[in-house]
């Protein structure tokens, strides 16, 4: 299993450009409009170039997003879900 890092937690406006196509993907993903201002969290699959955001407004429980990262053989390192855990509910 690989390890999810988070990158940062930043409003969309300030993700780095090579990084925004994840986050336009997601958004399509998900059936979402997103903001400038609005919240995101930026993880990364260790030894890869694989970007995972998960939007902060409405976002998922703790559980949900482990077993979507689990669907891609990653689990959340303990300092992204401590650092996560500010922001999604842990049920």
């Amino acid at each position: 299993m690989h390890n999810a890092n988070l990158v940062v937690i930043t409003e969309v406006r300030n993700v780095p450009p090579d990084i925004r196509p994840f986050v336009s993907f997601r958004a399509d993903v998900e059936e979402r409009t997103i903001t400038d201002d609005e919240l995101v969290a930026i993880l990364v699959i260790d030894t890869t170039t694989s970007y995972i955001p998960v939007f902060l407004k409405d976002p998922p429980s703790m559980k949900d997003l482990e077993e979507t990262l689990a669907k891609q053989d990653a689990k959340l390192t303990s300092e992204a879900k401590a650092a996560l855990s500010r922001h999604i509910k842990m049920s």
